[in-house]
């Protein structure tokens, strides 16, 4: 993907297939912190890692947007219904499948 850097292709690449193939369904996702969630393609876009464009460590990169609409599991109680995650070559969900 053209606008993907070389580090997000070998990494989020292939997620992004998923979703731009099924952006219109219903997705499950397992996400890093063990939370199960059901959600929905939102939009994409760019983002930075809230650093200073001069500073040492800056970097720009993709992310995709989904909003939440059922908790499966959440042990920390860090999710809401309705609530938007990004996902970014950062933090890949461990497991993605459609689900409707």
């Amino acid at each position: 993907m053209w606008w993907l850097n070389q580090n997000e292709e070998q990494i989020i690449g292939p997620f992004y297939d998923f979703i731009f193939k099924n952006e219109d369904k219903t997705m499950l996702f397992e996400l890093n912190d063990g939370a199960i969630v059901k959600v929905k393609f939102d939009t994409e876009g760019e983002s930075d890692n809230n650093l200073e464009l001069d500073d040492e460590g800056y970097e720009e990169f993709r992310e995709a947007y989904f909003k939440i609409i059922e908790i499966v599991k959440d042990d920390s109680n860090s999710y809401t219904k309705g609530q938007l995650i990004a996902i970014n070559y950062h933090c890949v969900p461990n497991s993605y499948k459609i689900v409707s």
